[in-house]
C-alpha cells in the first residue's frame, strides 16, 4: 500500500460511505456503514453460479450489493467525485462477501479491469485497482496487473496473435505484456459496477487466450435484475 493509502485510511476511518455520517468502528467487527442507511442498502445473499448469457468468459460472479439508492450514489461519488477513500469500506463489503462464499478458495491471482490512462490522469486513481489491491492485502492472494485499457488514440495497438487481429476495432483492452503466460492460473477479475458484462467478457477471454485456467469475476454492484437479492444487511 503506498503512503497516500495509508493517509486516506487515516483521515477517513469511521466514516459511513454511503451518508458520510461518523460511525464507531474498530477490530474484527468494524462497522462499514451506519444504522441509518442499513435499511437502504440491498445485498445478495451470495454467490450468482453462471452461465448468465452475458457472461461467456467468466466461470463465476460475486456481486454484494444492489446498484440502487444511497449505494448507487456512493460510487457515483467514488467514480466521479475524486472521494477515493471509499475503496477502503467497499473493499471491506466485498471481502465479507467473498469470505463468506468461498471466493478466495479457488483463486491463485487477483487482477482487475484497468480505467484508461486519460481517466486515470483526470481522476488520478484506478477505482477498481484500488478495490483488487486491497482484497489482496486483506486475503494474502497475490494481486497483478495482467490487463491496459486501450486508449481512442490507440485503438488499432494488437498483439502478435492472429486471431486478435480481425476483432481489434471493437477491442478495448489488451494483455499488459503481449509475452504474458498464465499457465492455468485461476484468476478472481475485479471491477465496479455488473452492467452487460461485455467488460468482463472481453477481459475474461484476454485472460483466457493467455493462458488462465478460469476467471472469475467480482463486482462490489450490480444493478442487473437477474440476480437474486434479498433487503437487509450483509452475513456476518
Amino acid at each position: 500500500m503506498n503512503r497516500s493509502s495509508r493517509l486516506i485510511e487515516l483521515l477517513f476511518p469511521d466514516k459511513c460511505p454511503f451518508c458520510g455520517r461518523m460511525i464507531r468502528s474498530g477490530g474484527s467487527d468494524e462497522k462499514l456503514y451506519c444504522d441509518s442507511c442499513r435499511d437502504d442498502l440491498i445485498f445478495y445473499e451470495q454467490a450468482d453460479t453462471l452461465p448468465h448469457e452475458a457472461l461467456d468468459r467468466i466461470l463465476r460472479l460475486y456481486v454484494p450489493m444492489r446498484y440502487y439508492s444511497l449505494a448507487k450514489k456512493a460510487m457515483l461519488r467514488y467514480k466521479f467525485n475524486s472521494e477515493e477513500w471509499l475503496y477502503r469500506p467497499f473493499s471491506m463489503i466485498m471481502h465479507r462477501f467473498l469470505s463468506n462464499n468461498g471466493g478466495y478458495d479457488d483463486i491463485d491471482i487477483i487482477t482487475c479491469v484497468p480505467v484508461s490512462k486519460k481517466r486515470y490522469a483526470k481522476r488520478g486513481y484506478d477505482q477498481s485497482r484500488l478495490i483488487a489491491r486491497k482484497l489482496s492485502e486483506l486475503s494474502g492472494k497475490p494481486f497483478r496487473d495482467l490487463l491496459e485499457r486501450i486508449d481512442a488514440g490507440n485503438k488499432n495497438r494488437v498483439t502478435s496473435a492472429e486471431n486478435y487481429a480481425q476483432r481489434a476495432a471493437d477491442r478495448r483492452f489488451n494483455a499488459l505484456d503481449e509475452g504474458l503466460e498464465l499457465y492455468n492460473a485461476r484468476i478472481l477479475l475485479v471491477d465496479d459496477i455488473f452492467t452487460t458484462g461485455s467488460t468482463l467478457n472481453e477481459c475474461g477471454g484476454i485472460l483466457l487466450e493467455h493462458g488462465a485456467l478460469y476467471v472469475n469475476a467480482a463486482c462490489l454492484m450490480s444493478g442487473r435484475q437477474d440476480i437474486y437479492y434479498s433487503a437487509g444487511e450483509e452475513t456476518a
